[in-house]
């Protein structure tokens, strides 16, 4: 007890002698800032709502240029600072909030991607009527009835793009595009997610089994062509390590369609993960994951910057292949470049970079075509590099196998511990290192310039 009375006696003291009062013992600076943009921006001119909790002065860059110098805002109030963006991509905002006392808070934020265009928004919270128009654009709940919505009212829209933005949610459906020039748009590709759960030995309602074209959790066809997403996770969430079904091809993406581009995407799957069939395909800072052929098919893409992630089969040897090409002969196949072959196996020399899939329907048509250059491979990859696969001939039904070495199987200038170079890894040589580049895949589709003035107005 008096040790209490001792102490308040001696704060009391404290007050007194240096004439101070609790009230003016000065809180530290702080400031709150609501409706920060996020990767994704649709709304323009763009509000945020500034609280700091003391009066202080605001300045505000975007993408280096002055929008707000020295200006006054109160403390402890809501104040709303109002900018508009001018470019879609590559957007900064750096906020800078002094108080009277000179102290400075700064805020940055980068690479915010702003879209001016979007006519129809999906977001798995929306509680209203379906298609909707909400200042000026039309709202759902699901990706597919969006999509649905705009076949079935493609006249309005003049054979012009369409961008639908998804905002962050798990979308448990299965989709289907078979018009052109349609972009979808994730708030985050972290965030964002369209999935199902089907294999190709799922059994259907009426007898039979999907099959592995139907398994797709995304289907792009090829009447849709200039298909474009960007910012999305896309799934195939089918789980082959608890199941009875044999059949395990599960496919996330079939796409078809021809001048399509995948920019910032996931791929989640296992077996069979990404189907690309006919057409010209490119994606670039992607991430795509499998374990079995996990990317196959007999269409033509580059992929750029991308990630590939070869998953653990526990208990299984070899514990997977990359790539099953089915390119036909005279076509070019699958092109990656400064890629990372990146792993959650232990176990060295354990996967295929890939293996020729020749179609028992017409297996004499393929030659299958696969390029890595300047990527990165991990450990997993196998000494070998690439392994056989069979097929049937269609006629007599007999066991037939195609081996690397009469495919067009190559690599160049590549790094890391996987990065082997000896005589079953055929290195481009030549001519041959221009015939397989990334100009020579596209031909003259400028895809740069696509991506880059994509959602300008």
């Amino acid at each position: 007890m008096f040790r209490r009375i001792f102490l308040l006696i001696f704060i009391i003291s404290v007050f007194i002698i240096t004439g101070c009062s609790a009230e003016q013992i000065e809180e530290q600076f702080n400031v709150i800032i609501n409706n920060s943009p996020k990767s994704v921006v649709i709304d323009n001119p763009y509000v945020i709502e500034v609280i700091p909790n003391q009066d202080a002065y605001l300045s505000l860059y975007l993408n280096d240029k002055e929008v707000y110098k020295d200006k006054e805002i109160k403390g402890k109030v809501s104040n709303s600072i109002q900018f508009s963006f001018e470019k879609s991509r590559g957007n900064s905002l750096r906020i800078e909030i002094r108080n009277k006392k000179g102290e400075i808070l700064e805020y940055k934020y980068e690479n915010i991607l702003f879209l001016p265009k979007v006519q129809i928004v999906v977001d798995k919270n929306y509680q209203g009527e379906e298609g909707m128009e909400i200042n000026g654009r039309k709202y759902f709940k699901s990706v597919k009835n969006a999509i649905t919505y705009i076949m079935l009212n493609q006249s309005n829209y003049n054979n012009q793009r369409v961008y639908v933005f998804v905002r962050s949610g798990d979308y448990y459906e299965k989709v289907n595009i078979g018009f052109p020039n349609v972009s979808l748009i994730g708030e985050d590709v972290n965030t964002t997610k369209i999935y199902y759960d089907l294999a190709a030995g799922t059994p259907l309602p009426g007898g039979g089994t999907v099959g592995t074209s139907n398994s797709a959790s995304v289907t792009i066809n090829s009447s849709a062509t200039g298909f474009t997403a960007e910012n999305i996770t896309f799934e195939n969430s089918f789980d082959e390590l608890n199941t009875t079904i044999t059949s395990k091809q599960a496919v996330a993406v079939l796409t078809q369609s021809n001048k399509a581009v995948f920019k910032n995407c996931k791929f989640i799957g296992n077996q069979d993960t990404l189907y690309v069939r006919g057409g010209i395909h490119y994606f670039v800072d992607c991430y795509i994951e499998g374990d079995v052929d996990f990317i196959f098919g007999d269409g033509k893409a580059v992929f750029e910057n991308c990630v590939i992630f070869s998953i653990d089969r526990p208990g299984i040897t070899p514990k997977g292949y990359i790539t099953a090409a089915s390119t036909k002969i005279g076509n070019l196949g699958f092109l990656f470049i400064n890629c990372k072959l990146l792993t959650n196996i232990t176990e060295p020399n354990s996967v295929y970079l890939g293996r020729p899939w020749h179609p028992s329907s017409d297996p004499y048509s393929v030659n299958s075509n696969v390029v890595f250059r300047n990527c990165y491979l991990d450990q997993h990859i196998h000494l070998d590099g690439w392994t056989a696969m069979s097929s049937k001939d269609p006629n007599t039904g007999e066991i037939i196998w195609f081996y690397p070495d009469t495919e067009r199987f190559f690599e160049y200038q590549n790094y890391g511990p996987g990065a082997v170079v000896n005589n079953k890894r055929r290195q481009l040589e030549g001519d041959d290192i221009t015939l397989y580049s990334k100009e020579i895949f596209l031909g003259n589709w400028d895809v740069e310039s696509f991506i880059l003035n994509l959602y300008e107005n």
